[in-house]
């Protein structure tokens, strides 16, 4: 499962700068680093703390910020079940990607590509288009994860919009 993203160094002693859940990223965890065109490193998180706007990890074996500085742009995944349980009603995104929305009245709108996050609530990228469906329960958002589809109630005139 994607659980973060490396945005960059802090300091001199290599921590790297993440973008992820400190719920999900924690001291112990083992995760695989993938970038462009390497092939993927297996790392273990030493330490997890607070930045301004991040998470400040201390990776196993990352001593200085030259040798940190080669997992810029790299994606953080983990095995699910080194993952702690989710809340009824709360999703990964690598659970929704992939998933069919099926709308009941205009049917099916294709595939999520992408989830995109806003301050007021996380949207669906569906289709080609990208068409974007907000993951509210007040639009009939139902998430079945055995059949992997995401049904939705949109309003009168959504089509319009798409």
């Amino acid at each position: 499962m994607l659980i973060g993203h490396v945005i960059g160094v802090h300091g001199v002693r290599g921590e790297l700068k993440v973008a992820a859940s400190a719920d999900e990223l924690r001291s112990g965890l083992s995760v695989t680093a993938r970038r462009a065109g390497q092939a993927d490193v297996a790392l273990r998180v030493e330490t997890v703390r607070a930045g301004a706007r991040q998470l400040l990890v201390r990776i196993a074996g990352l001593a200085d910020a030259d040798t940190a500085a080669d997992f810029r742009g790299a994606a953080l995944y983990a095995a699910p079940e080194d993952l702690p349980a989710l809340a009824p009603l709360e999703y990964r995104v690598d659970e929704l990607v992939g998933m069919t929305v099926v709308d009941e009245s205009m049917g099916d709108l294709g595939e999520v590509v992408e989830i995109a996050k806003y301050p007021a609530c996380d949207m669906l990228l569906v289709g080609q288009r990208r068409l974007m469906v907000p993951l509210l329960t007040a639009y009939g958002v139902r998430i079945d994860r055995s059949a992997r589809t995401i049904a939705t109630a949109l309003p009168p005139g959504y089509e319009d919009l798409a």
